[in-house]
């Protein structure tokens, strides 16, 4: 696969991410293919308006000023690998735990597929367990 397509991949993969973040769902919906699907961290798979709704109505609605940082970024044929981490305010309830205030840090892996320029299908693992100790759900090291 040529250079040139590898890299518009990564732009493709990158920019639902940021659109996350803007909070500009007309985009993410945009970059999504209609039979998106995504699996991750051993939940149900979701569907493309499953997917949309629970970052829309779950993670950016209990987590703000969102500062995520791509620490690698590789690809290969339609897939790309994205290494992350994304500092955040836990200002709303995130699965029944009610606002902290507190910076937090999400970390994981996702790897998206890219067919004729948009996201087909999403795989992610997150350091969930680490995020809901940093909000104290979770008892752990302070």
């Amino acid at each position: 696969m040529k250079n040139e397509k590898l890299e518009n991949n990564k732009k493709v993969c990158l920019a639902v991410s940021e659109s996350i973040m803007n909070g500009d769902w007309d985009k993410v919906d945009e970059l999504l293919d209609n039979d998106f699907s995504y699996i991750g961290d051993g939940g149900e798979p979701m569907n493309k308006q499953a997917y949309i709704g629970f970052m829309k109505n779950v993670l950016c609605s209990a987590m703000t000023d969102m500062d995520m940082k791509f620490l690698r970024v590789i690809a290969e044929c339609n897939l790309v690998s994205v290494d992350y981490t994304n500092a955040m305010s836990h200002t709303g309830v995130f699965f029944g735990v009610p606002a902290t205030n507190k910076r937090v840090m999400g970390t994981g892996q996702f790897i998206r597929e890219v067919k004729n320029g948009k996201v087909t299908a999403e795989w992610q693992t997150t350091n969930a367990l680490g995020l809901m100790m940093q909000i104290g759900a979770i008892p752990g090291k302070k």
